[in-house]
């Protein structure tokens, strides 16, 4: 970026400082909030902070005849965003925290994923608007997660750090639990009240188990933080059509086999880190709703996205699209890339903290 891209009279690290944790921010309370948790977060993680903004510049018909454009002039929108960016430059500079900010024209997710290549964590705010239209492809908290180089952390834009908060109630069922006896549900209820994890990072795992990079990045988070780890997993044991009618051994070995896989990733763990503390719990339910209500407690919750890009990348329907416009702490999201599977299928053990 050239001299007058960059907000003047910040303190400033040198531009395009490497590793540095990459925050969108265009004034709005969202992107406060999202600031707000970055800047602890940097602390933690001894980084400096990228503030970056974004605009993109509208074109009107010269004349109704003529197909040519005429740029509109910037100057009043790039003061605005300077502006904006100062605002919060000065906030990371008085919590201590090394800062540069950069100004991009163009749309604010494709900007916030090239600055991405040079960072070691995005952070933005999300709208929390919920329903459909918080789900529209295309929107920052959706696009970023789904293509950025580096983990992603979307924060909501009801977060406040230490406020008690409600577990809601919820259709899925622990079944089994670390060093802890699940009592049998009963069937004639259609909901319980959701498990607490507060104080805790939770972090959602799938088949990959151990070799998760979500998991590794959650447990270096809570390293981090001073924080225990709790490992959720998600099986689904109800019958919904004639296609699969498991036996009880069979469902018994399902869980058996869940179980198992949340051993090892304790185990695996506990081996690289020995002070941290790490609990399990494998779930009968929907991975989705699983991970929201952990949401409703949890002080981060961390999911891997399998990351394929292009418009498969952004489809809804996906676990970590589905969790995020609900979730109700900082979500971080971590990409498993087509690398890593195709090691892991190739038998190769990733090293820990990727």
């Amino acid at each position: 970026m050239n001299e007058q891209d960059r907000p003047q009279n910040a303190e400033t690290t040198p531009p395009g400082e490497p590793d540095a944790v990459i925050v969108g921010t265009d004034g709005s309370p969202p992107s406060r909030n999202a600031l707000a948790w970055a800047i602890r977060e940097a602390k933690y993680l001894d980084k400096p902070i990228r503030l970056v903004g974004a605009y993109t510049i509208p074109s009107v018909a010269a004349a109704a005849i003529d197909v040519s454009y005429v740029p509109i002039d910037d100057t009043s929108i790039r003061a605005a965003v300077t502006n904006t960016l100062k605002e919060a430059a000065a906030e990371v500079k008085a919590a201590g925290v090394p800062v540069e900010a950069v100004i991009e024209i163009g749309d604010a997710a494709g900007v916030l994923i090239d600055e991405s290549k040079s960072g070691s964590l995005a952070v933005v705010g999300s709208r929390g608007r919920g329903g459909f239209a918080g789900r529209l492809l295309g929107t920052v908290s959706s696009a970023l997660p789904a293509h950025s180089a580096c983990a992603t952390v979307v924060v909501p834009a009801s977060w406040q750090p230490d406020v008690e908060r409600t577990a809601h109630p919820t259709s899925s069922r622990p079944i089994r639990q670390d060093g802890i006896v699940v009592e049998e549900p009963d069937p004639n209820v259609d909901a319980i009240e959701g498990l607490r994890f507060d104080g805790k990072v939770v972090v959602g795992v799938d088949s990959l188990g151990a070799e998760s990079p979500a998991l590794w990045k959650a447990a270096r988070l809570a390293v981090r933080r001073g924080s225990p780890l709790h490992i959720v997993a998600v099986i689904t044991t109800t019958v919904i059509g004639p296609e699969w009618l498991p036996s009880t051994a069979d469902l018994e070995r399902l869980v058996n086999e869940g179980a198992d896989k949340l051993v090892v990733a304790k185990q695996r763990l506990q081996e690289e880190f020995a002070d941290l503390d790490v609990t399990w719990t494998l779930f009968d339910g929907q991975p989705a709703e699983v991970l929201v209500r952990a949401s409703d407690t949890a002080e981060v919750l961390v999911i891997g996205s399998r990351g394929r890009g292009g418009f498969a990348g952004l489809l809804l329907g996906s676990t970590s699209q589905s969790v995020l416009p609900y979730s109700q702490c900082p979500t971080m999201v971590v990409r498993v890339t087509r690398d890593h599977n195709k090691r892991r299928h190739d038998g190769e053990v990733p090293e820990p903290g990727l």
